[in-house]
Formats: C-alpha cells, structure tokens, sequence
C-alpha cells in the first residue's frame, strides 16, 4: 500500500478529534523535547508485508531470498541496484527509501527504469529500500531485486544477503512488513493485526519489533493468528516510534515446512 494523504484542512482533520493522538503529542514534548504538529506532516503510513515461507525460525514479513529469514541492516548507502528476473521487464517503478548521514535518515523518492535482467544503478544509493512499485502501464513479468552490488546469473542475485527489497515474481509491489523513519518524522502507530494465509491448519506468532538510533531491536507487543482467525492489536496509548527508528513485523509458525504469513502496521507520520 502506498501513503495516503489525508485533509490538509485542521478544521477537519480526524487527528484533532482524537484524544489518544493528542496524547501522542503531549508524550513527544515530555519524553523528546519537541513539540509535533497533528496536521504540519498529515500523512498516513501504512505497512504491509508477507512471507509465504514463515518456519520455526523468527522471520521478517516480507519477500526474501528462499535461505535467507531476515534482511541483513547496513548503515552506510551501499544499496545501489535494481534488477529483474525476466528480460520483458522495461518498467518505470518507483523506488522509497532512505539515505544515511551519520545517524540521521533522510527519506528518498526516486524513479527508476529497469533493463530486463542487466542491473540498473540507483540515482541515490540506499541505506534503506522500503518500498518499490510498477508506475507503468505494463504488469511485471519477473521478480524485481534491490541489492547491494552484487553478480547477477540470469537477474536474480548472486549473494542473498546484499538483497534488501523484491517484489515477488509478476507482481506490481513489494510486500514488506518493514519500515525506518527519518530524522524529523514520529510514526504514531494506531493498531496492528495479522493473519495466516495458509488454509490448512495452522498459527503464528507474530511481533512489532522496533530499534531505536543506535540500539537493538525490542518486541513491543506480540500477537497470534491461525487459519481459523486473525490476530489484531488497537494501542491506547499508540505506539510513538521517534526519528532514526527502524521497525518491522516478524513471525514464527508451527510448521518446519513454513507458512504463508500477512501484517500490517497502521499510523499516521507527525513532523516537529
């Protein structure tokens, strides 16, 4: 899903009339010193993923090369390339992510236009690839790669642990269940649910994990889903993630043979 922007307008906007989002803004100015506006960023951020090969080691919901369960972090821009499996595909996509200087993240938007199975170097190099979807009129045929630099046999990287995004193989969009934030943004995190995709018998757990600048990452809150329900969490108080953050979903299933695991993480971005 892509960020949706919502009424510029403070007379309307829902934030106003939300005490636990006023709440969010009291906590920002104790704990961090600053002072939010609910209405100066206005966006909402959601983020989907999905793993189709969660096993009974923790893994991130997103799409990963098939021995790899977790996306390896670097904190230097070293993510320069984009490329597909299928020759066909000559799409525009738009690439999201983040760039490094020092500690700080800078959120980064850009445009890319794929050469089949020859790389294609990013015009800014990554610290952080978070989303990339087709802006063309034409489906994807192969699966999309956003690495480190790397090799390529027949457009699908050498080394899986350089890959950091892919969208699955004739898809439009990546599924990842991951996220940072830059250096001015406070993600307010309102609920977070998840559900199995697999239809046969079957759970997982699932977790929010969140690393704040310079630590490690903690669970926040875990949740359960099988095949016969999903799991759902509504914070109050939300969840205030503080600039330089990362954040993602990871599952554990039942099954050694691996499942097919969704989640989603709901908030809106506030800007000092």
């Amino acid at each position: 899903m892509n960020m949706l922007q919502t009424t510029r307008n403070p007379v309307r906007n829902q934030h106003n009339l939300d005490p636990w989002m006023e709440h969010a803004k009291e906590v920002i100015l104790a704990d961090f010193g600053e002072t939010v506006s609910l209405v100066a960023k206005n966006k909402d951020l959601i983020k989907y993923g999905r793993n189709q090969d969660v096993e009974t080691a923790i893994a991130t919901l997103m799409t990963l090369p098939d021995s790899i369960d977790n996306e390896t972090y670097v904190s230097t821009n070293i993510i320069t390339t984009i490329i597909s499996s299928s020759a066909s595909d000559t799409n525009t996509v738009q690439v999201e992510g983040h760039t490094i200087s020092g500690s700080d993240l800078t959120f980064v938007v850009q445009s890319a236009t794929l050469n089949g199975q020859t790389a294609v170097t990013l015009t800014t190099a990554l610290a952080r690839c978070t989303r990339v979807f087709n802006t063309s009129a034409t489906d994807h045929v192969g699966q999309i790669a956003v690495t480190e630099d790397d090799t390529f046999t027949s457009g699908v990287p050498d080394t899986a642990a350089t890959v950091h995004l892919l969208v699955r193989t004739g898809e439009n969009q990546s599924e990842k269940a991951a996220t940072a934030l830059s250096s001015v943004d406070y993600w307010v995190i309102t609920h977070m649910n998840c559900d199995m995709l697999t239809k046969a018998a079957s759970f997982a757990e699932v977790d929010l994990e969140i690393r704040l600048e310079s630590k490690v990452f903690r669970p926040i809150v875990d949740i359960s889903c099988s095949d016969s329900h999903a799991g759902l969490v509504t914070f109050a108080p939300y969840v205030i993630v503080p600039p330089n953050s990362d954040v993602r979903l990871r599952g554990i299933s039942d099954s050694a043979s691996g499942r097919d695991v969704g989640g989603e993480i709901h908030g809106s971005l506030l800007k000092a």
